[in-house]
């Protein structure tokens, strides 16, 4: 599993949906989104079926290299988490934290069936009021 994060099942549509919707750009963006949300909101869920993989090479640009390096080290406070012997390890949180981060726009958003990108801009905007989501993914990289 070193080489790909997988996403569950159940959320396969939610995810078709965000991005046919255009709220994310690509998968990749979906996951990274919501595996920060999870870590923002203490949400780590396990899960043990999972549909097509993603490739972990898909996660290139220094800034996923960083939130997925960040979440490892933060949950931890292991820096060795960051050696190629512990990717395996390192690649679960981000995806615990992904499905938690599923979990909640899927509770929050999709179940109530509103308008994505209004519902996702609202939540963004209450999280940035409530303890400024963006500046603790900053400052997990510090």
């Amino acid at each position: 599993m070193a080489d790909r994060v997988r996403r569950p099942i159940q959320y396969e549509e939610m995810l078709n949906d965000l991005r046919e919707q255009g709220v994310f750009k690509t998968y990749k963006d979906a996951l990274v989104f919501c595996a920060c949300l999870g870590k923002k909101r203490d949400k780590r869920v396990e899960f043990s079926k999972s549909s097509e993989p993603v490739h972990l090479s898909i996660f290139s640009g220094d800034f996923d290299k960083m939130v997925i390096n960040s979440l490892a080290v933060a949950e931890d406070g292991d820096a060795f988490l960051l050696s190629e012997e512990r990717e395996d390890e390192k690649i679960k949180i981000f995806e615990e934290y992904a499905c938690g981060g599923l979990e909640i726009i899927k509770n929050e958003v999709w179940d109530l069936k509103y308008d994505w990108v209004k519902s996702l801009v609202s939540m963004m905007i209450h999280e940035e009021d409530t303890e400024k989501l963006l500046t603790d993914i900053t400052m997990l990289a510090n």
